[in-house]
């Protein structure tokens, strides 16, 4: 990488390059925020999110998978500050899940799989184009 940064000033487009390099040599996808295949009122990839959320609890119910996806998907985004905070504790700390079948032991969900990394799919999006009200 080669930055210049004049006495620790820098501008976020140097920071966000800088960033991409760094996850691109841990060998994270890369891809930049047009080459996303979905509607831009989309901010979650929602393919790859149900994907993940079966391959972890095959035993969901469409309508638990649903409510799943809402809990994430739904997270207010104003203030902004407290949305990215809420959204990142969400996602790095799971959250606990009561099942629709009551004889069905609850489960704690999990949207990063830490003990098996190779199971996320990870890709780093640079600028995502999204429709103004669905920005996070």
């Amino acid at each position: 990488m080669d930055y210049h940064f004049t006495k620790g000033n820098f501008t976020e487009s140097e920071l966000e390059k800088a960033i991409i390099e760094l996850f691109k040599q841990q060998g994270y996808t890369y891809l930049h925020g047009d080459e996303i295949h979905r509607p831009f009122k989309d901010v979650l990839l929602y393919d790859d999110l149900k994907a993940f959320l079966l391959s972890q609890y095959p035993d969901l119910t469409q309508s638990e998978l649903s409510k799943i996806i809402s809990r994430l998907d739904n997270l207010p985004s104003v203030p902004l500050y407290e949305c990215n905070r809420d959204t990142y504790r969400l996602v790095s700390e799971g959250f606990d899940f009561v099942r629709e079948d009551p004889s069905k032991i609850g489960l704690y969900i999990n949207f990063i799989d830490f003990d098996n990394v190779d199971n996320n799919s990870i890709q780093d999006n640079q600028q995502p184009k999204c429709d103004n009200r669905h920005l996070v």
